[in-house]
């Protein structure tokens, strides 16, 4: 006898389940079905809509009391281009008295509480701050990706700034050739970022020794290829580094590192260039404190009231002459260094950490002779050039008499800085090329 069994008949799918047909339809068009009671809906509503006019409102009271013009008056007395647009934004966000109320107080929170830092600073270990610029320098794509140069020109060119150069090459290299026609030796001082040497502070895992961009060492070689001499920081350097190297909330070194790298520059000068014997000026060296917060937790932007981070408290060594009178830079010397703020931080007393006791002077104690000097603050892909190149243009030869010029700058710069090409003749425009 043949016995059959009966096919199991599918379940029938439960009208508005998961499994519903009715629904693919609406989702494949972005449609979901919210209950929500009227009440509750129109609370939200009204509340969403107090607050955005509450604050604009509160903000013109207070500019009123305050007897200050709103930002927004900008907005009828020219002509609404992107960059005036721009910068009104801007205007606007700088000038928030509740912006500035509760950020600082809202950061101070996020950082005690969950290590959070923002968009310039990274909270690392045991009060260790860095600079994420630097971070993504040192771990992001290598600075000859001809793709990053792109994608950097186009977001330049997206967000209405002049055209940015990106790859230093031709800058570095361009640079090399003018000084050299005129005799004059260049040397490149590219001071590595805080992470590239104190990286255990933020997040107590092994690295390798001296992580560094992917392209760094590429790049080395072939500015060695083109005849250019690199002062590469590392070749001194012990392993584990006996001292501190930089500053615990600061993007700089400490003095007694700068003090080390600036003995090691001056006898790299003396491998690569022949200076003529000189005068050796009578300096000494002078201790002196200095103490105050980093520039990692000023951009940080806590109240100003704050006590989680203390004040640092370092010993600078001051260079004074002959007469006591600090250290000052010869425009009449032949070694002329261009820096930025590596270069001023311990001399450039607006900075707080002391005033004639960074790389400069210290560079000219380890040579023996006098140093012209050329500094500025961030940008140092081409600030200094540029104000080089401008002296030079306005028919003043800042260039006169020199043998060597020493080129620092931050190498975080080699990733997010513009190298512009410019020119360097005396009494020629000072413009890219």
């Amino acid at each position: 006898m043949q016995s059959t069994l009966e096919a199991p008949r599918p379940l029938p799918a439960q009208a508005g389940g998961p499994t519903d047909p009715s629904h693919d339809e609406r989702l494949r068009r972005g449609l979901i079905d919210t209950d929500i009671e009227r009440r509750t809906a129109w609370l939200l509503v009204t509340a969403f809509l107090l607050a955005i006019v509450a604050v604009p409102f509160a903000q013109a009271y207070v500019e009123h009391r305050e007897d200050e013009e709103s930002p927004l008056l900008e907005l009828f007395r020219r002509r609404p281009t992107a960059e005036h647009l721009r910068q009104v934004e801007k205007d606007v966000e700088q000038s928030s008295f509740l912006k500035a109320y509760v950020q600082p107080r809202l950061q101070l929170q996020l950082t005690q509480r969950g290590r959070v830092g923002n968009k310039l600073a990274i909270i690392g270990q045991n009060g260790w701050l860095y600079y994420k610029p630097g971070v993504l320098h040192v771990g992001g794509p290598g600075v000859l990706d001809a793709d990053v140069h792109a994608s950097r020109r186009k977001d330049a060119l997206d967000a209405g700034e002049a055209p940015t150069a990106t790859d230093p090459r031709p800058a570095i290299v361009g640079f090399h050739r003018a000084l050299e026609q005129r005799g004059i030796r260049l040397v490149l001082m590219p001071v590595l970022d805080k992470v590239a040497l104190a990286a255990q502070h933020l997040h107590d895992r092994p690295l390798p020794a001296w992580p560094q961009n992917a392209d760094y060492d590429a790049l080395l070689k072939e500015l060695g290829q083109a005849g250019v001499a690199v002062f590469d920081m590392r070749r001194e350097l012990g392993n584990p580094p006996r001292e501190a190297l930089f500053l615990t909330q600061d993007t700089h070194w400490t003095p007694g590192f700068m003090q080390g790298q600036a003995r090691a520059l001056a006898r790299y000068l003396g491998e690569v260039t022949t200076l003529p014997s000189a005068a050796s000026p009578a300096l000494e060296r002078v201790p002196q404190p200095a103490s105050r917060v980093g520039d990692l937790v000023d951009m940080l932007k806590l109240p100003e009231e704050q006590a989680f981070f203390l004040p640092q408290s370092v010993t600078v060594e001051q260079v004074r002459d002959a007469s006591g009178a600090p250290w000052e830079p010869d425009p009449q010397a032949d070694v002329l260094l261009l820096g930025d703020s590596f270069t001023n931080i311990f001399s450039l007393e607006g900075m707080g950490w002391g005033l004639a006791a960074g790389l400069a002077p210290h560079l000219a104690l380890a040579l023996g002779r006098p140093l012209d000097v050329i500094a500025q603050n961030d940008s140092g892909a081409f600030a200094t050039r540029q104000s080089l190149a401008r002296e030079l243009a306005a028919g003043s030869d800042r260039l006169a008499g020199k043998r060597v010029v020493v080129w620092q700058f931050a190498a975080r710069e080699l990733s997010v800085g513009d190298w512009k090409l410019l020119q360097y003749a005396v009494g020629n425009s000072a413009g890219p090329l």
